[in-house]
């Protein structure tokens, strides 16, 4: 490769270039409603809330689609127990509400996916109240829904009792039973649903709890997902699928099997993974190289498949909690949000957003401004307090908030759709800080994860710098601690 005098590209002129769009779909911003904005004053997050603030997630932060948690009528917070398959919760408004939101979603070429909970449904679904009665009854003979759940006459392990001779499955909670998904009308009319909504402009949709369906019996979850994923490409070709599969690297692995585009990787994620393992050793060398590994493991899969990176989600605590250093949360975002595959952010990570302990604690409401207008009230039950919060509304002014460098490193990556898709091989530059990850053959990634400046020899193109300190004379490229660059070869 001919050698040329490196120009290094600052990444604040590239703030200052108009808004394109990015020519891959790639950063996910995961939405919990109710706590996001409050458009009507009522202390209730809702669709018109994120209308509003569409302009913030596609233009202030740079994600390129949203990821909503349940919207459907629940009688809970989290609305992981659905009444309506088809209708709008009222806190969060109407269908129209809806609509509204989609148009313009469309209309600046956002996607949209929401949650889609097919493991079970609320114990007040029509389906599960008209089952129960007629088991209760003797009338099963006359009511379909009968099939639709899972009931036995003997108390086994996560059934619910409704009375000495009659129990249901509800693994995860009570008031939340299980679906019989071998039934071929719950078939039809989850097929029927989903349909509902694509018309309706969803891109496609998160799936909830899909190593439950069929009670950890991982071929059954495969041969299901793999039915699930062709009708509903049958549908929509270019619908996307991620699905939630909390469980064991390998198993996660093998799902990818069943043909879903993605599956989130929990291995990267959450105070014990790997990408946060990596931040406090300092051992970039060792993650690119597991980077490597799971890409190479996905794809042998599903040569299509699709990573799912993410730092924390509404079931875990908010890494803010944990990475107490701003350095730490800057580096942390500089990784994932460079990763290949699809990255996924949730709402207040960006902020430092805090929560830790019971599930309401960890959606609390989006600190826009010290005023709070538009902020919601927490979830009843929220004990969480947090001692000082960095607003939305002061951050985008602060030049070295964790805010703005998000934004740096989301516009970064859309100049490169290599990063999101593509092979990718990692390099050991002779330093075990220096993560380096080359994608498609065109670009390389590199991070230094250490607080110490870097001297390495790289035969390359041209230099940019992401975030930090770099130069280059030659082939000869000093990076400074914590910096990241990006190497076109």
């Amino acid at each position: 490769m001919r050698k040329f005098l490196v120009s290094i590209v600052l990444i604040l002129l590239v703030a200052c270039q108009p808004n394109h769009k990015p020519e891959v779909n790639s950063v996910y911003y995961e939405i919990y409603v109710g706590s996001f904005y409050d458009s009507d004053g009522d202390g209730k997050g809702d669709l018109n809330g994120v209308l509003e603030k569409l302009d913030y997630i596609q233009n202030d932060l740079g994600a390129t689609g949203i990821w909503l948690m349940p919207i459907h009528p629940s009688p809970t917070y989290h609305k992981y127990d659905v009444v309506d398959y088809k209708d709008i919760d009222e806190d969060y408004g109407t269908l129209e509400d809806f609509d509204k939101l989609v148009s313009e979603m469309n209309r600046r070429e956002m996607d949209l996916i929401l949650d889609l909970v097919v493991n079970h449904t609320s114990s007040k679904h029509p389906w599960f109240l008209k089952a129960k009665e007629a088991h209760l009854n003797g009338k099963c003979d006359e009511v379909v829904e009968c099939d639709f759940y899972n009931f036995s006459n003997e108390r086994l392990p996560g059934y619910h009792k409704i009375n000495n001779d009659l129990y249901y499955e509800g693994v995860f909670w009570g008031e939340m039973p299980d679906l019989n998904l071998d039934n071929p009308q719950v078939r039809e009319n989850l097929l029927d649903i989903s349909k509902f909504w694509l018309d309706k402009g969803v891109k496609g949709f998160r799936l909830d709890a899909t190593t439950h369906f069929y009670a950890e019996d991982k071929s059954l979850n495969i041969s299901f997902l793999d039915w699930f994923n062709k009708e509903i490409k049958n549908i929509k070709s270019d619908a996307y699928l991620v699905g939630e599969a909390w469980t064991g690297t390998s198993i996660i692995k093998d799902m990818y099997a069943s043909g879903i585009d993605s599956f989130f990787n929990f291995s990267f994620s959450q105070q014990s993974g790997t990408i946060n393992q990596a931040v406090n050793t300092s051992d970039g060398m060792r993650l690119a190289q597991q980077v490597e590994r799971y890409q190479s493991d996905i794809l042998k899969k599903n040569p299509n498949a699709i990573d799912a990176i993410f730092l924390t989600n509404h079931d875990n605590n908010r890494s803010a909690g944990y990475l107490l250093d701003l350095e730490k949360r800057k580096m942390s975002a500089s990784l994932y949000l460079l990763m290949p595959g699809n990255v996924f952010i949730y709402y207040g990570e960006e902020v430092g957003l805090k929560g830790s302990g019971i599930d309401e604690n960890k959606r609390l409401p989006m600190p826009w401004s010290k005023r709070g207008t538009g902020v919601t009230n927490p979830p009843v039950n929220a004990d969480y307090v947090q001692d000082d919060y960095e607003y939305v509304k002061d951050a985008l002014k602060d030049k070295n908030s964790l805010l703005n460098h998000y934004r740096q490193i989301l516009r970064i990556r859309h100049q490169y759709p290599e990063i999101s898709r593509g092979n990718v091989i990692a390099y050991d530059l002779g330093h075990k800080a220096l993560y380096a990850l080359e994608h498609d053959g065109n670009i390389m990634v590199i991070h230094n994860l250490s607080q110490d400046e870097i001297e390495f020899d790289l035969n390359h193109d041209k230099m940019v710098l992401v975030t930090g300190k770099a130069k280059s004379k030659e082939n000869k490229i000093t990076l400074g601690g914590l910096s990241s660059i990006i190497i076109e070869k």
